[in-house]
This record gives C-alpha cells, structure tokens and sequence, in this order.
C-alpha cells in the first residue's frame, strides 16, 4: 500500500465523484419514466410519463419487490421492467389518478430527457 500520496488518492476520488455529478443521468436528472399498458395482443393501450418526483415516489416499492429485481438499476436505465399485477393498486396509490387500467400487462422504464436535445460528451 503507498502512502506516500494519500492527498493525490483523495483527489482521485473527489474527481470520480464531481463526475458522477457532471453525469447528466446521475441522480435521476434528465430522465424521463413511462408506464405502460399492454393488452393481450401486445398493442400499447395505456401510458403515463413520470418524472423524478413521482419516480422517487414509487422507487422503493419497485426496489424491494423481488419480482421487479432492479439491483443497482436504481434509475431504471437499463431496460423495462414489468410491474407484476399485485403492485398496481399500491403503485397508483401512490401516483394518484387515473388509475390502471384493468387487463393490462404493465412495464416501466426510462429514458433520456435532455432539455436541450441529445449532447456530446
């Protein structure tokens, strides 16, 4: 272990974390979530875009259903998750009207949502 630099680790580290905020995903910025509605066929008859507030709202619901399995995807960035039939009453408990729609299949995920159109990084 070489400690001969303990202030060039740290600096390393406060480095790595000022880009994590630079990141226009981290915490949840720039994000858009949408949940939607699939009937039978596989059509989209359903949708509603969250934002962060109502997202952070519903997050610890999702987190801690082990059906749902989002790990370290805290931000639902990695793909659409399905929201198994049992969590919809909580769910729009907690998002408020209108509520689900009966007979559909649900999945949420998200998506980028720069205010001024995509950015080069």
């Amino acid at each position: 272990m070489d400690n001969d630099h303990p202030r060039a680790d740290r600096a390393d580290r406060a480095g790595a974390d000022q880009a994590a905020v630079d990141h226009p995903f981290a915490d949840g910025r720039n994000v858009l979530w949408t949940l939607d509605g699939f009937g039978t066929d596989d059509h989209l008859y359903d949708s509603r875009e969250l934002d962060r507030e109502e997202y952070l709202r519903i997050r610890p619901l999702l987190a801690h259903d082990p059906e749902v399995r989002l790990g370290d995807d805290i931000w639902m960035l990695a793909g659409d998750y399905r929201v198994p039939p049992r969590l919809h009453t909580p769910l729009w408990e907690l998002l408020g009207p209108p509520g689900p729609v009966e007979g559909l299949d649900y999945f949420i995920g998200a998506r980028q949502n720069l205010p001024d159109g995509p950015r080069d990084r």
